[in-house]
């Protein structure tokens, strides 16, 4: 593991428990979780990319983490809603500014690192609501095992040519914070969570 990734993890230990006790979020693993509940969580992370994911790719100009940056996320979650009978909605979510590309590396350490959990949530509503990619449940199931690894060392690559010192550190957890806590402030709208 890398200092910073080391660093990151730390720095936002409470970020990840504080989601995690996010009440819609809760529900996606609940057993008895609905394909309303489930759809309404996957109309607020469709707005938090939308917003965010521009954000970070103009951050990055000419950076090599922009391969990250592929649309796929986005059109999953757009495949997703369109298999509900939804319609993706711009919300002019108020992002943080990403002012560089390490702070734009901080809001990135959120958006990859979702897709490792995406995982475990992709299981759970295969399971309780027979979604699985292709019919509604592209987001969080459309990658394999492998191509999430796979996505994860990619970060963790652009994490280890970036080095920096003490105040590069500081710049990156301190943009992962503050998009961890635009998404958690987002993710409570969803059904008043």
């Amino acid at each position: 593991m890398t200092d910073l990734l080391a660093l990151l993890r730390e720095a936002t230990r409470a970020d990840h428990e504080s989601m995690e006790a996010v009440p819609a979020l809760k529900r996606l693993m609940a057993p008895d979780l609905t394909v309303p509940e489930y759809a309404a969580v996957l109309l607020h992370v469709h707005a938090f990319h939308a917003a965010v994911e521009p954000a970070i790719a103009a951050a990055l100009h000419g950076h090599r983490a922009l391969c990250l940056l592929d649309d796929s996320r986005l059109l999953a979650l757009a495949e997703d809603l369109s298999w509900f009978g939804m319609q993706p909605v711009h919300a002019g979510l108020a992002v943080p500014v990403l002012g560089s590309a390490p702070a734009a590396i901080g809001a990135l350490y959120v958006v990859e690192g979702s897709g490792l959990g995406g995982r475990i949530i992709a299981r759970h509503v295969q399971a309780s609501l027979g979604v699985m990619p292709g019919s509604g449940g592209s987001f969080y199931g459309g990658l394999s095992a492998d191509a999430a690894r796979e996505r994860w060392r990619a970060f963790c690559g652009v994490l280890d040519e970036l080095g920096g010192g003490p105040e590069c550190g500081a710049v990156i957890a301190g943009a992962a914070r503050a998009t961890f806590r635009c998404l958690e402030s987002w993710m409570r709208c969803v059904h008043g969570s």
